[in-house]
């Protein structure tokens, strides 16, 4: 089976990459992208075949998030991919990468989740703009949801990583789609010392909601002091993601807390071993690897109590479900007056994850998947 995987951008190191990423070594597949920076993202893209699609369309004067989600948009709508060699299937990640369905056959996207700007957080994005601004972004949307809903009909099978966003694509796209939990490599993490530092991991960007999460930590240290809270995730170039890191050094200050970027894998696990718990406040994220990646490495997670960490975290079992700033600090106090529960609210994780998270069953489920694809293709 001759596969292309196709995702929209290889920059960071988060848990989208990671399943292009395990596909890819898989299937021996060609990766297409229209962005892709080695040191921003995994270095095991380094051994693949990466090809980088490009559009006139980047140099446009219209700013460049914008001229860069045009071109995106348009080298994907156009693409033919059997110019670049003889694909069985093309299987989609990042939105718009499944765009390629318009000029190619036998498609499986894994959506990781409908386009959020364009859906669930359109209105949300929407608050954040000047008039202007609002205008050119309405134009844009409404443009994406024109071509979207030309082309996802067309798509051959959908998987996607929750029940979260498997009722975000019936509700905005109105197909269905399977679940399929990516993997976790359990063996890569290991347990060390419950520390007295609290991790918030991940990507630092503004719908990750760590404001809530910096809230809750100045709340306790109002009550005990000795604790400190580390956030540690990729830092892109953008200017909005850049501004959303100054904010947060702001809201910090005078707080016991570390910002730490753009680490190596190495790095971020030794973080994960050495933390009491693991903090993760994103707005309704579709899914999450965080809390998976918390048990794996044997500490509770606490959690915004909506989206994807409702699936994955069991409340008062391998971690909490907090509906506010304060019951947040107050689970986090309640880990610090009780070591040994975090360390066995850990360990049950750690069993849940060995059983229900693993890339063999992910990567098996998606074989078999691609197979049935491509008969009744042939059957055609």
């Amino acid at each position: 089976m001759h596969m292309a995987v196709a995702t929209t951008a290889l920059e960071a190191k988060g848990g989208a990459e990671r399943v292009v990423l395990k596909l890819a070594e898989h299937f021996d597949a060609t990766v297409f992208t229209t962005r892709y920076s080695p040191e921003g993202t995994y270095e095991e893209f380094g051994d693949l075949d990466i090809r980088i699609l490009k559009s006139p369309l980047q140099k446009l004067p219209i700013g460049k998030r914008l001229s860069t989600g045009i071109a995106a948009g348009s080298t994907f709508y156009t693409a033919n991919l059997q110019e670049y060699g003889d694909f069985d299937i093309i299987n989609a990640h990042q939105s718009p990468s499944e765009w390629l369905r318009n000029k190619n056959k036998q498609m499986i996207w894994y959506c990781h989740s409908p386009n959020r700007e364009a859906f669930d957080l359109y209105e949300w994005r929407m608050r954040r703009r000047d008039p202007l601004r609002k205008l050119a972004f309405w134009t844009a949307i409404k443009a994406f949801r024109h071509f979207e809903f030309q082309v996802v009909p067309k798509i051959e099978y959908i998987f996607t990583n929750s029940k979260n966003s498997k009722s975000r694509i019936k509700k905005y796209l109105n197909r269905d789609a399977e679940i399929l939990h990516p993997g976790i490599e359990v063996g890569k993490f290991r347990s060390g010392e419950y520390g007295n530092y609290f991790l918030y991991p991940g990507r630092i960007t503004p719908e990750k909601d760590i404001e809530f999460s910096i809230s809750a930590f100045r709340r306790l240290c109002e009550r005990v002091k000795g604790h400190r809270m580390v956030i540690a995730g990729s830092l892109s170039d953008r200017p909005e993601h850049i501004a959303y890191f100054d904010k947060l050094k702001k809201m910090a200050a005078g707080l016991p807390v570390e910002f730490q970027t753009n680490l190596s894998e190495g790095e971020l696990t030794e973080l994960y071993a050495g933390a009491l718990a693991v903090l993760y406040t994103p707005i309704n994220e579709d899914f999450g690897l965080i809390p998976p990646e918390a048990m794996a490495a044997e500490k509770p997670c606490i959690a915004k109590n909506e989206g994807g960490p409702r699936e994955t975290v069991i409340d008062g079992v391998d971690g909490f479900l907090v509906n506010n700033p304060d019951e947040m600090a107050d689970r986090m106090e309640f880990f610090i007056r009780n070591p040994a529960l975090a360390e066995q609210f850990g360990k049950k994780g750690k069993k849940k994850v060995e059983r229900d998270f693993t890339w063999d069953h992910f990567l098996k489920r998606f074989e078999e998947k691609a197979k049935e694809v491509l008969k009744n293709a042939e059957e055609k």
